[in-house]
């Protein structure tokens, strides 16, 4: 991928562009009132010789005659770039004097004052204004005088260039200085990014937001709880290691001692008995791997996004039940399944949510009284789908809710051999599928409920 660019040529360039487009659109009307203009003073430079001309038409015998001398039509003949032309008529189209290849007005044009045309002489593009005129004695006579456009399009070609030099002038001008308004306004910026920069790898201190621009306080601010939450995560992870360490620990001391045991003594059944405990903390730490793993599983499907399937709620539900109906049986407890008759579906991973239910009906079956009841139920609601797991044994003291779904966290009182990770297990798949779970009491009598929502 290529570099992205930085937030100063960013702003320049979208400060640039805005520019430019204003500059060239006032340069566009700068140039048009320009060349009106110069057109108007071309023009009146024509009308003032037109009227000129038209004075030097005069009644000789009853004719019109166009009196001026040689001397007089120089003047017109002065310009080098320039051709001039000219014309004196009758307005029948009697030509007296001049070219006679420019065109007369249409009839009736001139009653109003003189007319400026644009036409067409030997293959020439010209600018002709005619002038009705009469002579003493009252006969009339239309002077006409064209000149071609080599000098009105030099001018205004050189006005358009002066144009366009004067504003890109202006424009790098103003560039540079909103330049070195954007290198002052960024200051702050880069010396928070150095500031940054400069941190040690483990320091996560929130930034000072004292001096930062209002623009980016947002920013900051988000950083710094961006930055609380890795020293959160930081922190939950090495107690998440140290918590580690003493699940194995325990069950390794425990090993090594009865190998000992099993070393130095001679009677068969003794030492029976410290292989038999040997075995059983080689089955709880091989519990605790499994349960880890799970975890790691779950977590990953947090971060990563599920795979998803179409999953039959219902069937997940029959086959965990299923999974711990020996466990139940062996406890005495009555396993009951409560399905809707309408399948219920949900987009998700079947092999997640058959470990979330399996950990919720087990720890159920485990913990709840013996010869009593273990109730699943699975409904339908108007927001979504509800999975309640609820048993009737001497259930959770309040005080340890806020924990429950911890890592490692078992309650006090708690019996059997478990590792703490099966509710922060379930915690972590319900999060990845979106959905919610908490820990309710029971409607009746005491016991344990767990609630799992989809929306």
């Amino acid at each position: 991928m290529g570099r992205s660019l930085s937030l100063k040529t960013l702003l320049l360039l979208l400060v640039a562009g805005p520019l430019l487009l204003l500059m060239l659109v006032e340069s566009a009307v700068s140039y048009l009132i320009s060349m009106q203009s110069t057109k108007l003073l071309f023009d009146r430079w024509l009308l003032n010789s037109v009227h000129s001309m038209s004075k030097e038409v005069h009644v000789e015998r009853d004719r019109l005659q166009f009196t001026a001398d040689r001397s007089f039509l120089e003047v017109f003949e002065w310009d080098e770039l320039d051709e001039v032309y000219f014309q004196v008529a009758t307005p029948d189209g009697e030509i007296i004097a001049g070219t006679e290849e420019l065109a007369l007005p249409p009839p009736g044009t001139l009653e109003s004052g003189p007319l400026f045309r644009d036409l067409r002489l030997d293959g020439k593009n010209v600018r002709a204004v005619s002038l009705f005129t009469q002579a003493d004695n009252g006969l009339a006579a239309v002077v006409t005088i064209a000149e071609t456009l080599v000098r009105r399009q030099t001018m205004t070609a050189d006005l358009l260039r002066d144009v366009l030099i004067s504003k890109a002038l202006l424009l790098v001008a103003v560039l540079l200085l909103i330049a070195t308004a954007f290198d002052r306004g960024l200051n702050p910026l880069i010396r928070l990014g150095r500031a940054i920069g400069q941190r040690s790898p483990r320091d996560l201190t929130l930034i000072d937001v004292g001096q930062v621009p209002t623009e980016v306080r947002g920013l900051v601010e988000n950083s710094n709880q961006l930055l609380s939450r890795i020293d959160t995560a930081i922190s939950a992870r090495e107690q998440f290691i140290g918590n580690i360490a003493h699940q194995i620990r325990t069950p390794l001391a425990g090993m090594k001692l009865q190998a000992q045991l099993a070393q130095d003594e001679t009677d068969p059944e003794k030492v029976q008995v410290a292989l038999l405990q040997i075995s059983h903390a080689a089955d709880h730490m091989a519990h605790v791997n499994s349960q880890l793993m799970k975890l790691a599983r779950a977590e990953a499907a947090f971060g990563r996004g599920l795979r998803t399937e179409r999953v039959d709620l219902n069937e997940v539900v029959e086959h965990c039940c299923a999974d711990n109906a020996q466990l139940a049986h062996e406890r005495g407890i009555h396993l009951v399944m409560r399905l809707p008759e309408q399948k219920l579906f949900l987009d998700g991973e079947f092999t997640l949510l058959a470990e979330m239910v399996r950990n919720l009906v087990e720890n159920a079956v485990k913990y709840g009284s013996e010869n009593g009841h273990v109730w699943v139920e699975l409904t339908e609601t108007l927001d979504g789908i509800s999975l309640v797991v609820e048993d009737d044994g001497p259930g959770i003291s309040q005080d340890d809710w806020p924990q429950i779904f911890d890592r490692f966290f078992r309650p006090v009182d708690s019996s059997g051999d478990g590792c703490g990770l099966g509710l922060a297990i379930v915690r972590e798949i319900a999060l990845a599928h979106g959905a919610s779970v908490q820990i309710q009491d029971r409607m009746v009598g005491s016991g344990a409920r767990f609630v799992v929502h989809f929306n």
